[in-house]
């Protein structure tokens, strides 16, 4: 298990199109990952509701916890995500 903050970088936040990147990352990476945000609330990557209910605009920082075979991979790709959005 590793975690690490992230900020969102992107000027749209954590769009759809950049949750549903996250959710295919945690899926073919078979890793659990866990956000939470300053507030203590948390999401799982399975559940856009969730992650949307996090409010991660540009400039919100989460703790972000992966668990799973690839875990550094995987959160350097979600890292990617938190920078980069979906390309938009």
């Amino acid at each position: 298990m590793i975690n690490k903050r992230l900020t969102v970088k992107s000027p749209a936040g954590l769009t759809l199109l950049a949750l549903g990147k996250i959710v295919r990352i945690s899926r073919e990476q078979h890793c659990s990952v866990l956000f939470e945000n300053e507030n203590g609330e948390k999401a799982n990557s399975d559940s856009y509701f969730e992650m949307l209910a996090l409010c991660a605009i540009l400039g919100t920082t989460l703790q972000v916890t992966v668990d799973g075979l690839n875990e550094t991979k995987t959160l350097t790709m979600i890292q990617e995500v938190f920078e980069n959005g979906a390309g938009i």
